[in-house]
This record gives C-alpha cells, sequence and structure tokens, in this order.
C-alpha cells in the first residue's frame, strides 16, 4: 500500500520550508509499520494501554478537523495517534505528514520527528507521529504542549492545530530498565566508539553511544539473543548538533533474556567490531 510509508526529518535551526520538505521526501524509513503496530497494540498482542495517555480533544481550523486521540510516552519519544478529516475543498491523500512540534515541561528536547498517513474511511485519516527527544525528564507527569503545524507540503498553516496534555509515564518509569555498559569499542576500520548505556521497555530497547575517533557516521547494531535470533535496529538518530551522541532504537523488543549480544555492524550487514554481553538485570 503506498500508505505504509513513514518518513522522518531532523529538526534544524532557522530551517527554510523547502530545504526541509526536500529533507523529509529524501529520508525513507523502511521499517514503516512500526508506529502503526505499537499504537494498535498489534505487535505480538502486546498490550500497551497502561503506557498510554488517553485524550480526545478535537480542533478545527480551515484545512480540517483533527482529533488527538492518545499520547503514548516511551524512552526518549512520543507517540501521537489522531485523526484527521479535510475540509472539503483541502486535496489531501496518505502522501501528506503531519510533523507535530512538542514541548515537554515548557522545553523543547526534539531532536528527530517522524509520521505516518494512513487512510482509514472516505476522507477520513489516522496520523501516527514519533516524536523522538533527548534528556526527557522522567516525572511521572509530563505537560505536554503539542503543535500540529508541519506537513509534507508547501502550504502555510496560519492556525494550527494545538493540544495541551498532561501525560503519564509512571507505569512506563516502574518498568523501564537502565543498564549500563560504559565500554570503548575499537571497531575494524580503526573508529572507536563508547557504548555507554542499554535503556529497555516493554515498548523499545534503545542502545545510547558517543563516537570517539574516525567515526565518519552513525554505527549499525544487531542484537543478538540467547536463543540465537538477531534482531535489526528500526532507527538511529543523533543526540546532539555535533553527531557524536547517538540513539538506536529497536522498537517493540522488551528484552526477557538473562543475557544477549550488541554486535556493531557495518552498512553492507558485515560484523563491524567484537560482539559486547550484555547482562539483563
Amino acid at each position: 500500500m503506498s500508505s505504509n510509508v513513514l518518513y522522518e526529518e531532523q529538526p534544524t535551526k532557522n530551517r527554510k520550508r523547502k530545504k526541509w520538505v526536500m529533507i523529509v521526501l529524501a529520508v525513507l524509513i523502511i521499517a514503516c509499520v512500526v508506529i502503526v503496530s505499537i499504537i494498535l497494540n498489534k505487535n505480538h498482542d502486546a498490550d500497551f494501554s497502561a503506557y498510554k495517555t488517553l485524550v480526545g480533544q478535537t480542533t478545527t481550523n480551515e484545512f480540517g478537523q483533527l482529533t488527538l486521540n492518545e499520547v503514548m510516552v516511551d524512552d526518549n519519544q512520543l507517540l501521537l495517534n489522531a485523526t484527521f478529516v479535510p475540509a472539503k475543498d483541502v486535496n489531501f491523500n496518505s502522501q501528506i505528514f503531519f510533523f507535530p512540534q512538542v514541548l515537554v515541561n515548557g522545553q523543547n528536547y526534539m531532536v528527530r520527528n517522524g509520521g505516518q498517513t494512513i487512510e482509514q474511511a472516505a476522507s477520513t485519516y489516522t496520523i501516527y507521529s514519533s516524536v523522538k527527544m533527548r534528556d526527557l525528564p522522567q516525572d511521572d507527569k509530563l505537560q505536554l504542549d503539542i503543535l500540529y503545524n508541519d506537513w509534507s507540503w508547501d502550504k502555510p498553516i496560519k492556525d494550527p492545530w494545538s493540544f495541551e496534555v498532561e501525560a503519564s509515564q509512571k507505569q512506563l518509569q516502574e518498568d523501564r530498565k537502565v543498564i549500563p555498559v560504559a565500554k570503548t569499542l575499537k571497531l575494524h576500520n580503526g573508529a572507536k566508539i563508547m557504548l555507554e548505556k542499554v535503556v529497555t521497555t516493554p515498548i523499545s530497547t534503545t542502545i545510547y553511544y558517543e563516537t570517539l575517533e574516525n567515526v565518519d557516521e552513525s554505527v549499525n547494531f544487531h542484537i543478538v539473543t540467547e536463543s540465537g535470533k538477531t534482531w535489526k535496529q528500526d532507527s538511529s538518530y543523533t543526540l546532539n548538533d555535533q553527531h557524536t551522541k547517538w540513539g538506536i532504537r529497536f522498537d517493540a523488543k522488551y528484552l526477557t533474556d538473562k543475557t544477549y549480544k550488541l554486535m556493531p555492524i557495518a552498512a553492507d550487514d558485515t560484523e563491524l567490531g567484537p560482539a559486547i554481553q550484555i547482562r539483563n538485570k
């Protein structure tokens, strides 16, 4: 289906709209069903209801009616589910993507913004958004100011859709596991990275690392379980302006094995360095 496409963009300061649109359309994420499977609870029959905040707020402008259905907080990530009914004179389709801007407790922690649009019925669309953050506050409740003012066509939104939401991450905080690693890896290509930690939740597993020497781009990772199953990462994103700190996310992979290995991988899927064994507490 043409709707099974997810686009992501990396926010930059003072970006111009045309340049921003080109960046968005240039970055195609192949693992396009991730957000859908998480929010619709279709990933291995997982139940994520404990991590969701139901919203049900509706706002309307000249482009149509947008209802924010729910928000789910993950480790440094917000997942949003909305329903859009375009106005009669608006030419809308599933290739148009929304990229909401989100303030958390009045602060901007955003580092990457992704989205997917799926047509559910005639003139009714489900809008999925994945907003990745750096150093998201660990409070039980987060005050979110959500502004839908960016999308992938060159038409300004003078009156954007906006929502104020108090989202809970209390259950997520209880279930979140942080595994310190703090190991330096020397890769086969001469690069060095510092593997800082692994954070696992029922929604995702994220590897955090910092580049040290001779690293020209992000390093991919595989997770290899005790049983020999291999998981490939779903996305990578930089956490600072210098592109030296990275998050590597595996969506909807809750690691329950006592031990597993992290394998650095090159772009051609060959091993890039030694595997690091992780012991799950």
